[in-house]
Order: C-alpha cells, then sequence, then structure tokens
C-alpha cells in the first residue's frame, strides 16, 4: 500500500489567479516528494472554478521538470473529451519528460456541462471510454498499430515517441458495479479508483464489496483485488483549522453537487455555492473525514486500513479555505508524523493492501 496526494486546484478565492494556484500545487508536491508520498495525482475539468486544470497531462509534464521520484499523473483523464491519436501521443511524451514515472487515471466522466461545450453526447461516455480502452491498450503492444472502431479509426501507424514505461500502471475511476469495467480490471490489471467524500467508512465498505462482486463475477481473485480510494486528509493541532477544513470540503462537495446534479448556477465562469442535501453539520465531517492532530489521522486511518485493506490512498490536502502554510505544514505532519505511527501499529506500508497478499502467496 502506498499514499498518493490528489490535486484539484479548486479556485475559492476570485483573487487568487490561476498561476498562483498552479504555483502553490508544485510546492505542495514537491513537498510531498520530499516526505515520501508515492504518487501526485492531478485532476481534470473545465470551464469553472471547480478545477483550473483542463490538461492534467500537461500538469504531469509541468511537475516532471520539478521533481525527481515521485511518480505523476491524471486522476483522471477524462477518456471521451480527447481526440485520441493527440491522446496517445501525450501519454507517451509525458512519461518520457518524466523519466517513466507516468501512472495513468481514466474515467468517463459526469459533468454534462463540460461535454456540451466539447459537443460530446454524455450518453455515449461509457461507450467511447471502453472503446478508447482498447485503442491505448493496443499502443502499449508496440508498433505498427492500426486500430478500427466504432468511434476510432486509425491506418498503420509507427509513433516517434513513445512511452519509456512497457506500461505504466492504470487506474479506472467510476463504474463501481459495472461488470465490463471489473471485466476489464480482471483481464489487464487495471486498479479500482474511487473518492469517497464524507461517506462514513461502512458506506465505502459497500462500495467496495459492490466493486468485489462484479471483479469476481469476471473471474478475478476478490482476496487480491487492488482498491484505490481518495480521502480528504488534514493534519493540524489547532480546531478552529480543523473546522475550516471541513468547511472546505464541504464547498468542494456543494459545487461538485451542483455540476452532477445540473442545479449549478455560473457567475462566467463562478459556481455559486449551493447547499447540499442531508449535510451534516461541520464537527460531524470533521469525525468522518482524516481530519485531526497526526495520532487521531493515524488512528482513523488505521481503521480504514484495517476494513478496506486499499492497495492506494490518494489525500485530498489542497483543501480550499486552508492557507498555503497551513496546508503545507499538514502534509509534512503526515510524512513526518502520521505514516510513522501507522507503521508502528501495521508494519512496513508495503506488506499491507490485497497486493501484498497476492505478492505474498507467489513468494511462497
Amino acid at each position: 500500500m502506498h499514499f498518493g496526494l490528489f490535486c484539484l486546484n479548486t479556485q475559492r478565492d476570485p483573487s487568487k489567479s490561476p498561476r498562483d494556484i498552479y504555483r502553490e500545487t508544485m510546492e505542495h508536491v514537491r513537498l510531498a516528494e520530499e516526505v515520501g508520498f508515492e504518487i501526485a495525482w492531478f485532476a481534470e475539468h473545465h470551464f469553472s472554478n471547480y478545477c483550473l486544470c483542463p490538461s492534467p497531462l500537461t500538469m504531469t509534464s509541468y511537475a516532471a521538470a520539478l521533481t525527481t521520484r515521485i511518480k505523476l499523473g491524471p486522476a483522471v483523464v477524462v477518456v471521451p473529451l480527447y481526440e485520441p491519436i493527440r491522446l496517445l501521443e501525450d501519454i507517451g511524451f509525458a512519461d518520457q519528460l518524466s523519466e517513466g514515472r507516468l501512472v495513468l487515471g481514466f474515467g468517463t466522466g459526469y459533468q454534462e456541462y463540460e461535454f456540451h461545450k466539447f459537443g460530446i453526447d454524455l450518453k455515449e461516455a461509457r461507450d467511447i471510454f471502453f472503446e478508447a480502452l482498447d485503442f491505448i491498450e493496443a499502443y502499449f503492444r508496440g508498433d505498427p498499430l492500426s486500430f478500427a472502431g466504432n468511434y476510432i479509426r486509425m491506418p498503420e501507424t509507427y509513433f516517434s515517441v513513445r512511452t519509456m514505461q512497457k506500461r505504466p500502471p492504470i487506474y479506472i475511476a467510476g463504474l463501481a458495479g459495472d461488470p465490463k469495467a471489473q471485466g476489464r480490471a480482471v483481464e489487464r490489471g487495471y486498479i479500482p479508483f474511487f473518492t469517497t467524500g464524507w461517506n462514513k467508512l461502512e458506506v465505502t465498505r459497500q462500495i467496495k464489496a459492490k466493486v468485489a462482486e462484479a471483479y469476481g463475477a469476471a473471474g478475478g481473485e476478490v482476496a487480491t483485488m487492488p482498491f484505490a480510494v481518495q480521502r480528504y486528509v488534514f493534519v493540524t493541532h489547532d480546531k478552529k483549522a480543523a473546522l475550516r477544513a471541513a468547511d472546505g470540503a464541504r464547498y468542494v462537495r456543494r459545487i461538485a453537487q451542483a455540476m452532477r446534479g445540473k442545479y449549478g448556477e455560473l457567475e462566467g465562469s463562478f459556481l455559486k455555492e449551493t447547499p447540499a442535501a442531508d449535510e451534516p453539520p461541520l464537527e460531524e465531517i470533521v469525525e468522518r473525514l482524516l481530519i485531526g492532530d497526526p495520532a487521531t489521522v493515524a488512528e482513523k486511518l488505521v481503521r480504514e486500513i484495517e476494513a478496506l485493506e486499499p492497495t492506494h490512498i490518494s489525500c485530498f490536502m489542497g483543501i480550499p479555505g486552508l492557507s498555503q502554510a497551513e496546508t503545507l505544514a499538514s502534509i509534512e505532519l503526515f510524512g513526518t508524523q502520521v505514516v510513522p505511527l501507522l507503521e508502528k501499529r501495521l508494519g512496513p506500508l508495503s506488506s499491507l493492501g490485497a497486493s501484498a497478499k497476492d505478492a505474498k502467496v507467489a513468494a511462497a
């Protein structure tokens, strides 16, 4: 098991420029690398302040020049919005620039507002997504590449730029109970990847159970199924700051739900904050999320790791509404205090998670 840093690049404060947000994000990534995070992830969204990163592979390439060890990748590429041949070239280019540190996350997308602007029917997203995955796999098999599908056609072609890695790790977001998605995961070694929001642990366990059912039905070994989750994380000794972190998580959920539910109101590209249904009080959000002092966050994580056996936890730490100093302090505390507490309780991170079980069985 390992940890990642999730970067959404939300613009909550209209006075903060995109350049300032990107600069701060790179400071997060460099510190995450220093304290031992495995991966830095960059989200993709368009036309609103929810996320100011329209091109996560570009962000990956930018981060590659500023880092040396940490793996880098999109979480996720919204596949149906891409010209597929250009996507392959961008993947190869990003892996070369990062010297083989690229990790890939793919998803169907869900915001009709974004699809409409690209002239893509959201109803076709799933079909486009699966065909594009086949196209990407054909690319990884090597030259020459030819492909004839319903959405993608390419005559026999040799690529001048290819990935340094034979095939980067691939994470697939959403589609929890989708038999076709989990069938691909079993066949090709994709890693199911889910965001948990502020759901209680039992809800996340139900999500994993749904994934596992589809994964098992597709012929996969459930006991060794990889599983990645995303969690809000803020490590602090300040109770007032903890509440502000909960407020920031609530803000992100409000504007995301507004877009997903098609009731979002925009002023230019800025989403109005609209309370969502069934919101718990901030104090309860603090309890549900990985927020608190190092010992508290470690204890919460121990419970979650024991219950879910994840292979990867993506930590959403750049929560809007927190200062840059607070976010950097949180990342440092996580790496220098929370992780050692976890390893004291659970042993080395590499020994945790379903994939570690698989490795132990293979070694035996």
